[in-house]
């Protein structure tokens, strides 16, 4: 595409060179420079005049600073003259702050997306977000795209390499806030169906536990469905409850590896079989981990 230009700052760079690939468009040059006392200047080293201009940035490390420098980026290619600018957040940070849960604590996600309005780009995309409130903070045109499809093309093959009939295959949704992404997933892998863990508290004063009935996944294949990978503990809780009751396998899909530290080796210390997971967010990971790419869904 002749007026096409696709841009990243350091999150997606991969992305962005597979999309610019795919759609013969051209990769956009970025200037970053930091000075002494802290400040930064971001801006286009591409002509972007009449251009339609595609960015493309995942607010995970540091998110504060990529979403200054990612608004610095815009302001530039504006007034450089781009005919539009268009805004993908592959996996969107402060996602979890999305309503008070403590004494005096801010909603960080929708002071983030008046932020974000203020670059006044003409669309703004996500996938998987963490809560579909998050879409009514925003002024800005904003859409939040699934990332099941990737998924099930996954466990489609997986299923015949490992010989797996979908009618012994439980989709978990983890607690009560994967239950469309679990939905998701069932209506496309036919045969399939779904089982939501439930968390308990037995006695005041003690942990929240997870729950689920043993007939619902004993001598079944469970797929954990999530949005976030980060520590791992709820995944790696959840694993270890299906074992015990009876699953032959569990495997694990989520959509955004945010990944603490440590988090790696838990995982893989733990009874997972296998572990799926997007690059919305750009990391080097063990072979364990499989990866299916976002590109796949950014059509323009």
């Amino acid at each position: 595409m002749k007026n096409l230009i696709i841009f990243s700052l350091a999150s997606n760079q991969q992305v962005a060179e597979k999309v610019a690939k795919k759609y013969g468009a051209e990769l956009g040059l970025v200037s970053i420079d930091n000075f002494a006392d802290g400040e930064v200047l971001v801006k286009t080293l591409s002509d972007v005049k009449n251009k339609d201009a595609i960015i493309i940035e995942s607010t995970a490390k540091n998110a504060h600073e990529t979403l200054f420098e990612l608004l610095l980026l815009v302001d530039s290619i504006k007034r450089s003259g781009a005919k539009s600018v268009k805004l993908y957040i592959p996996y969107f940070g402060y996602s979890r702050q999305e309503r008070v849960s403590w004494f005096n604590e801010p909603v960080s996600c929708e002071v983030v997306a008046k932020i974000l309005d203020t670059g006044k780009v003409d669309e703004i995309l996500t996938f998987d977000l963490h809560h579909d409130i998050i879409e009514d903070f925003f002024k800005t045109p904003f859409t939040n795209l699934p990332t099941t499809s990737l998924f099930v093309d996954y466990y489609k093959k997986y299923f015949k390499e490992h010989h797996i009939d979908p009618k012994d295959v439980v989709v978990v949704s983890p607690d009560h806030g994967s239950n469309t992404r679990a939905d998701l997933l069932v209506k496309e892998l036919e045969g399939t169906r779904k089982v939501i863990l439930n968390k308990s508290r037995p006695r005041p004063n003690l942990a929240e536990h997870l729950e689920v009935n043993v007939e619902d996944v004993k001598d079944k294949v469970c797929i954990i469905i999530d949005d976030i990978i980060d520590t791992g503990g709820t995944i790696i809780s959840a694993a270890d409850l299906l074992v015990r009751s009876g699953a032959k396998g569990v495997l694990v899909a989520a959509s955004h590896a945010v990944l603490s530290p440590n988090s790696i080796n838990k995982l893989l210390e733990s009874p997972l079989d296998d572990i799926v997971v997007t690059n919305s967010i750009e990391r080097r990971l063990p072979s364990e981990f499989k990866v299916v790419d976002i590109s796949e869904l950014i059509n323009l």
